[in-house]
């Protein structure tokens, strides 16, 4: 294990280039690229906002980063860079909900659209490299978080956004075509184009789950909920196979690309290790860097990548 110092906040997101380097956001308002062998940041962009999503774009050449909206905007934006960090451009995101307000002169009051800048917290390239898509989230009671929403934009010039559900929360591309999961209040859906139905849908047991990744290789996507992993068939509805974790919450879930070890981290601050095969627990780190908010493995799957409350670390799968 190694730890990555640099970010002066939180690390919220990772996600590997395919040449091996790794992308970093966080509170800082940050987004940091790193050269591994040697631990340097080489590139260092000023975000307007903290940094929750970064997704490395398939053909290498490019990546996407969002996070919290800037001051009063009524949009967000996703903010798009070629390999080296330069900017290349941006995708809008708006988001629309209904206010009461009051009809002048009178006792009565009406619903009104306005638009809602809200922060997004997921983002994903499908692996045929044709969309992006972005996921957002809105403050709820108690600080708990809900769907708020999202966008997936075609990759060329032509075709308008598919509006995702208004209550989607987190997404994933699956590992080959443009298919996609998508975690929603209570549920989970699959398609197998962000612009189709679902072809699926599973119900959880919680209004919210932070993570839902797809396993190459096979027909099994899992999903994070509380603090259960739950292994799905994203093409037919099947039984779920539910396993407990040691995880209170979950918060992040990476696969390795060979499709056989998953990992799982969240609050309190581990890392779990499972094999997929025998749907087990393997071993478990404690990288002491606090809740973990995002896991990532590099494109050789030997080394992973654990961003936290208390900054960035970097680990071979070996331990």
């Amino acid at each position: 294990m190694r730890a990555i110092e640099g970010h002066t906040k939180d690390v919220r997101t990772v996600a590997f280039l395919a040449d091996g380097r790794l992308l970093s956001g966080g509170s800082d308002k940050t987004v940091r690229l790193w050269d591994l062998p040697t631990g340097a940041c080489t590139t260092t962009i000023k975000a307007k906002g903290p940094v929750y999503a970064i997704a490395a774009a398939p053909e290498g050449k490019s990546f996407a980063y969002s996070g919290r909206p800037a001051g009063r905007a009524e949009s967000n934006f996703v903010y798009l860079c070629d390999s080296a960090g330069k900017p290349t451009g941006k995708c809008e995101l708006r988001t629309q909900e209904e206010r009461l307000e009051q009809i002048p002169g009178t006792f009565q009051f009406r619903q009104v659209p306005r638009w809602v800048p809200r922060s997004i917290w997921s983002l994903a390239f499908s692996a045929d490299g044709e969309y992006l898509a972005a996921a957002c989230r809105r403050p709820g009671s108690a600080n708990i978080p809900y769907g708020g929403g999202g966008r997936c934009w075609p990759r060329n010039s032509n075709g308008d956004a598919t509006i995702l559900p208004d209550n989607a929360y987190a997404l994933s591309f699956a590992p080959a075509g443009c298919g996609l999961g998508i975690t929603r209040n209570k549920s989970v859906a699959f398609y197998t184009a962000p612009a189709r139905e679902p072809v699926v849908e599973y119900d959880l047991t919680s209004d919210w789950s932070a993570a839902v990744a797809f396993v190459p290789g096979s027909d099994l996507a899992v999903v994070g909920t509380n603090s259960f992993l739950d292994f799905l068939n994203p093409l037919r509805k099947d039984k779920p196979i539910r396993l407990k974790t040691g995880i209170r919450t979950v918060l992040a879930v990476a696969v390795s690309p060979d499709g056989r070890t998953i990992l799982v981290g969240g609050k309190p601050g581990v890392v779990e290790v499972y094999d997929v095969s025998s749907r087990s627990r393997t071993t478990s780190y404690d990288f002491g860097i606090g809740g973990i908010y995002a896991l990532a493995f590099a494109p050789d799957g030997l080394t992973f990548a654990a961003g936290g409350d208390k900054g960035l670390v970097v680990c071979d799968t070996s331990g």
